[in-house]
């Protein structure tokens, strides 16, 4: 298997950290923006969006981030990170969906600039706070939900953001930076030269 990614988003810091905090036995390949490596014809066949991630498993490519983390994680049952369960799976569904419907657009607009307001982020972490008062994690044991979100709060835009009103986002968040996966994936760009 095969990850094309660029570690440095959230979405494919994700998918690179839940690989890497598993120990799984997919290859990682950074893709070369300046060579339009997204742009080529043999990209196009695997990935018609141009985008990263994209994982490919022999003859199947898959595209999107958090179809990557679920394919992943039903492919190594032994990760114990997406429930078998009917209603574990839909619980880590409805985060996953919170995380790209909710999340993902909030931050956007707070890194575009049409959104200053950084306290305008409060009532997610509300939602966020009531399910982690009775969990460790977003559905009990750490699963691909951890994943998807805490990629986003790890952002040089999440690490401006108060979490003083949120003691549990908070606590969660300061664990979740801790795993080896996000530890080992935590990349920085380069300082531009002056």
């Amino acid at each position: 298997m095969l990850l094309h990614t660029f570690a440095i988003t959230p979405n494919n810091r994700k998918v690179v950290a839940f690989i890497k905090h598993f120990d799984l036995p997919v290859e990682i390949h950074g893709v070369n923006f300046a060579k339009k490596e997204t742009q080529s014809d043999e990209f196009y066949a695997l990935n018609p969006m141009r985008k990263v991630p994209l994982l490919v498993d022999e003859d199947f490519s898959l595209w999107e981030s958090n179809a990557i983390l679920s394919y992943l994680a039903r492919k190594f049952p032994e990760t114990h990170s997406l429930p078998e369960d009917m209603r574990g799976r839909a619980n880590v569904d409805r985060w996953l969906h919170w995380q790209s419907c909710h999340l993902m657009p909030m931050m956007g607009r707070f890194k575009t600039g049409d959104e200053t307001d950084l306290a305008a982020i409060n009532p997610m972490f509300d939602a966020l706070e009531v399910q982690l008062q009775k969990n460790d994690f977003i559905i009990g044991d750490l699963s691909i939900a951890d994943f998807a979100i805490a990629a986003y709060l790890m952002t040089s835009i999440g690490n401006k953001l108060d979490y003083n009103g949120h003691p549990r986002v908070a606590e969660w968040r300061d664990v979740i930076m801790q795993l080896k996966g996000f530890v080992e994936s935590d990349v920085r760009m380069p300082k531009p030269s002056v």
